[in-house]
């Protein structure tokens, strides 16, 4: 991706902001709402564990994109690189599925927090300044919902 291909997405600024934003509204939820609906915390959980997945996913197949638009043959090992990972990232947060929540709860926030040390390591240049911001912003709230999931777990 170019820095013209990148600069396409300013114009946009503001709705993805505000999409980013509403996006950790579920995560709010899942992290607060047993403060609340003590009753519904199993229920309110597994939204979390969902929602956290379906993101997560999102955000993996993003990489796929990337790679996608780099198809000259100077980029071949970049395109690989990244398809490779697309696909190991995409897959990592089933296995939470196959174990308890606290553990899923865990390996999804490990994820959330690998994907962006996997961006900031090999796509930076490529995004713009404001939305690596936004990035780190939203992945380190989305991360402290997680910490509190943990939390309310740990304490039934």
């Amino acid at each position: 991706m170019s820095t013209s291909s990148t600069s396409r997405l300013n114009p946009h600024q503001d709705t993805i902001t505000n999409y980013m934003y509403l996006g950790l509204l579920p995560f709010f939820i899942g992290a607060f709402g047993p403060w609340i609906f003590a009753d519904a915390e199993q229920w309110l959980t597994d939204i979390f564990l969902h929602y956290s997945t379906i993101i997560y996913g999102f955000l993996a197949g993003s990489i796929w994109a990337i790679a996608l638009f780099a198809h000259n043959d100077n980029n071949a090992e970049f395109i690989k690189r990244h398809i490779h990972a697309a696909i190991i990232f995409s897959l990592m947060p089933l296995a939470g599925y196959f174990l308890p929540p606290i553990y899923h709860t865990g390996i999804a926030m490990v994820g959330f927090l690998a994907l962006l040390f996997w961006e900031k390591l090999f796509l930076q240049d490529l995004y713009p300044k404001w939305y690596q911001a936004l990035r780190h912003r939203i992945t380190f709230i989305a991360v402290a919902c997680h910490m509190l999931v943990l939390w309310n777990l740990l304490r039934v």
